[in-house]
């Protein structure tokens, strides 16, 4: 792994190039004792991470789950499958360069007195450890991040079983951190986190927020092991779910400056002809009359909603609707809708039916309030969100939620872990199989080469989903 300097501004360059902009001023070395707070640290952390979560790793999955259709270059070849080594080294190096490594430093250089800003700090850097593996396999994690700390620019792969392990170690401490009323805090978690502070929030509130978002993600990756063990993965993310509530959602947060905008508006405009939404996901809101619809996709040329279908590069077809691409609109990251189709698929799954279906309803009718801003009719209502315990299936909670977390890298930990829904491979391509992880990427091979575990295989499974 390359020994990279970091400056806050770094996140902004990994971001164009991705094709988007993004926040300006933040130009001083986090690395400095001489300007360095943990409050910018922070501040670049959850940078790195908006960029890792909602830029070209999002656009992938969502591509290979056809929620998406990729029409030109990069995205027409993950469109295809032609995903190679050097495809995805910036979304790497960007999640340990400026994710995990920024988190380090606040745990490392500033957690003895910052002991909430640690808390923060383990959350983000789980996130950043979680995504990783999940598109990676095994990855470095104990060690990363940590050549500006101790001199390691080379660190140790761990198997995903250690990595997932870890990640939950991270969050269990970073709840006891974040809930500790001991010890010294210098600073005060504001508004520059921008998670959950930039809307002014009081530190009380703030904190107890990151808690909620600590215990769903513990959810989130506990419930990702239901390959590998089907009743305790339930059993664990039922356990964490008990404490999560509707706090608030974990939201990429933008601005109204157009260097501050959405990244999926700045693509949109940056690669007009690259990306549309994928004919398998607007026909499947088509055909359920889905209220969704029109927030998710904007109209077509010919003045309707349509799809493109893999590899068919139709640069007419409907693109990515004002929900999620509207300069300012917030990304989900972590969200209630999604703790509650956790909730329903691991009740399902622990033979709960009825909170299964009670969980299940809630899921929708909150998820299309959320994205139209309005309560489902009743006729949505009954047809999709009034199951009972007779009647509630996992193709039923898998279909919505691949619907309700719409562009989210969760949707293709979704699909591989139950096969839902029943996507065909790009039939253009005489394609037999969906990649199921991405390629090991090029820098590793080069710049870390005695610890390295490569894999060139992009429809081996990875080990939760063996």
């Amino acid at each position: 792994m390359k020994k990279t300097i970091i400056i806050l501004s770094l996140p902004f360059v990994l971001l164009a190039s991705s094709c988007s902009k993004f926040v300006e001023g933040y130009d001083k070395d986090p690395n400095s004792p001489s300007t360095a707070t943990p409050q910018l640290v922070l501040s670049a952390a959850e940078l790195g991470l908006y960029s890792s979560y909602t830029g070209q790793l999002s656009r992938t999955a969502g591509i290979l789950t056809q929620q998406l259709s990729g029409t030109a270059s990069q995205q027409l070849a993950v469109d295809k499958y032609s995903i190679f080594e050097g495809d995805n080294t910036n979304d790497w190096n960007n999640i340990y360069n400026n994710v995990i490594q920024p988190a380090n430093d606040i745990i490392i250089n500033y957690g003895e007195k910052n002991i909430h800003y640690t808390g923060v700090a383990k959350i983000i850097k789980a996130m950043g450890l979680g995504l990783a593996t999940d598109i990676w396999g095994d990855v470095p994690a104990k060690e990363a991040g940590m050549g500006l700390i101790d001199g390691n620019v080379t660190p140790k792969y761990e198997t995903q079983e250690e990595v997932y392990a870890y990640i939950q170690t991270l969050l269990d401490e970073a709840i006891t951190a974040l809930n500790s009323t001991d010890g010294e805090n210098l600073y005060t978690l504001g508004k520059d986190d921008y998670i959950f502070g930039s809307d002014g929030s009081e530190e009380a509130d703030i904190r107890a927020k990151w808690v909620n978002t600590a215990w769903l993600l513990k959810a989130r990756f506990a419930n990702h092991l239901s390959k590998k063990n089907p009743s305790g993965s339930a059993t664990e993310a039922l356990a964490d779910l008990s404490h999560v509530t509707d706090l608030g959602d974990a939201n990429a947060i933008y601005g109204t400056a157009t260097n501050e905008q959405n990244q999926w508006a700045a693509f949109a405009v940056a690669r007009e002809n690259d990306l549309r939404d994928g004919a398998y996901f607007i026909n499947l809101l088509k055909t359920n009359s889905d209220p969704r619809l029109p927030f998710y996709a904007t109209k077509a040329t010919d003045g309707t909603y349509t799809g493109a279908i893999p590899s068919s590069e139709n640069t007419d077809a409907s693109n990515v609707g004002p929900y999620l691409a509207s300069s300012t609109a917030p990304v989900p990251l972590v969200t209630y809708v999604e703790a509650l189709f956790i909730k329903a698929e691991a009740s399902l799954r622990a033979g709960n039916t009825g909170d299964a279906a009670t969980a299940y309803n809630s899921a929708v009718t909150a998820s299309v309030t959320k994205v139209t801003g309005a309560a489902p009719s009743a006729a949505f209502t009954l047809a999709y969100a009034s199951e009972t315990a007779l009647t509630i299936t996992l193709e039923k909670i898998m279909t919505q939620k691949y619907l309700a977390l719409f562009t989210q890298v969760e949707v293709w930990s979704d699909w591989r872990r139950t096969n839902i829904p029943a996507l065909t491979p790009n039939v253009a391509e005489h394609a037999t199989a969906i990649p199921r992880r991405l390629p090991t990427v090029q820098d590793e091979k080069r710049y870390n080469a005695a610890n390295v575990i490569i894999v060139t295989d992009i429809f081996a499974p990875v080990w939760w989903d063996l």
